[in-house]
């Protein structure tokens, strides 16, 4: 008897934990389930310092109108955002989106498959029809589109007008004449170039201005996709006039190790003659209390019968590796940055925009005018151009001549045996 009741005891003892277990599951599959129900997702971003001021109530908006995105920016400089990407590849730490240029230093993430592809995401949302056909084509690595554009620019050469008027001066139309107008610049007391070295990237602007004057168009296009040598006489040419300009005192001194950004802000209080970069200056400008319109802008002039302007391309990445989800995410937030709406509501902050069609801007009135200026074309940034092995030693050979390390021929030189080593194990 005993042992039935026994029996009997753990029999509704076992059924008991059966039912509590299930329902326990239950409880938990349904805390599961209303979790997901609410597609909460979080991105992480990484975007430049210079954007912060109109990117980060564009990503708020976003996150408004998405109350199910969370969005994490985080902001750095120039050169530092290259080097914590290069990083966080090696360390498989990509951040879900983030801030890129085109070429060989965007390429870099999809030559290494860390990036999503979006070519069936451009296709389905129509991206042909909103933005520009060149953005379209310089995001692209092996026919892919590999990020989402966000910036179009070009390069010419901005000028203080006053100073101009002062010397009596127009825009040069030829390479001669600019010579003879930096010369008179630097007569008058004022160091024509504002320029830093620090990083390669500004003093490269103007190098390779000056292989496009030397080389010519066919030979400078030829160079870039590492099809001609590099230890050729224009290359040679180039890197003499680049001396010279230094030893003439044409830049600053010490302008080598010089921030970029330090070095153009005599410019805007007409302490400079010359900058070469792009219409997102204009905020600078007004930025320093000067009006973006006292400040002219020209071609380089560089005596070919097409005068074509340096450009680049800007992107949004997104982490090939990340979930489903944030990657969607990703995609809806580089949309909406780029979106016309957004970009016309931000105009007078957000650059040169990606898009085929964009309102002017009055705040920045020189990027519609460099956008009609590209009319004669344009050749690749040179940073962007070249394997990035490449772009280093173009930066040592600007700093060495610079500096009377290498003379002009060893400097052509290096780059070629850098082109040579790269070819080889490539």
């Amino acid at each position: 008897m005993r042992n039935k009741r026994l029996t009997l005891l753990l029999a509704v003892t076992m059924v008991l934990v059966f039912v509590l277990s299930a329902c326990g599951s239950e409880e938990g599959d349904g805390k599961a389930a209303s979790a997901a129900d609410t597609g909460e997702t979080t991105i992480s971003l990484w975007i430049l310092n210079d954007q912060a001021a109109y990117l980060t109530p564009i990503i708020e908006s976003f996150q408004q109108d998405n109350p199910a995105i969370h969005v994490e920016a985080t902001f750095y400089g120039t050169d530092p955002l290259k080097e914590s990407l290069k990083v966080a590849a090696s360390s498989k730490t990509l951040p879900t989106m983030w801030f890129t240029w085109g070429g060989s230093l965007g390429s870099f993430y999809p030559e290494n498959g860390l990036t999503l592809d979006l070519t069936a995401t451009a296709a389905s949302h129509n991206w042909a029809d909103i933005y520009n056909s060149a953005a379209l084509d310089m995001v692209k690595y092996d026919d892919k589109i590999s990020g989402v554009p966000f910036h179009v620019a070009s390069l010419g050469i901005f000028y203080p007008k006053e100073l101009y008027a002062k010397l009596n001066l127009n825009p040069p139309t030829s390479f001669a004449e600019f010579e003879q107008q930096m010369e008179k610049v630097k007569e008058s007391g004022i160091t024509p170039f504002a320029v830093g070295g620090k990083g390669g990237w500004d003093v490269m602007r103007w190098t390779e201005q000056l292989i496009e004057h030397f080389a010519g168009p066919e030979l400078h296009d030829r160079l870039n996709a590492l099809e001609a040598s590099w230890a050729d006489p224009a290359v040679e040419k180039s890197f003499e006039k680049l001396k010279e300009w230094a030893d003439k005192d044409y830049f600053e001194k010490g302008f080598i190790t010089l921030d970029p950004l330090e070095a153009v802000t005599p410019l805007y209080q007409q302490e400079r003659a010359y900058a070469l970069t792009g219409s997102w200056i204009d905020l600078n400008f007004s930025a320093a209390g000067s009006a973006p319109e006292t400040f002219g802008v020209f071609k380089f002039p560089n005596d070919q019968p097409k005068v074509r302007m340096s450009s680049f391309t800007e992107m949004f990445q997104i982490n090939g590796s990340a979930d489903a989800k944030e990657q969607e995410a990703a995609v809806k937030l580089g949309e909406y940055i780029t979106s016309p709406d957004i970009v016309n509501q931000y105009i007078d902050e957000y650059g040169s925009p990606a898009l085929k069609e964009f309102t002017s801007s009055k705040q920045s009135p020189h990027t519609s005018e460099m956008a009609e200026m590209l009319g004669d074309g344009s050749f690749l940034i040179s940073d962007q151009a070249l394997p990035q092995a490449v772009v280093q030693k173009l930066f040592e050979a600007q700093d060495a001549v610079v500096l009377g390390e290498w003379t002009p021929a060893q400097a052509a030189q290096e780059i070629q045996k850098a082109v040579e080593t790269y070819k080889s194990g490539n």
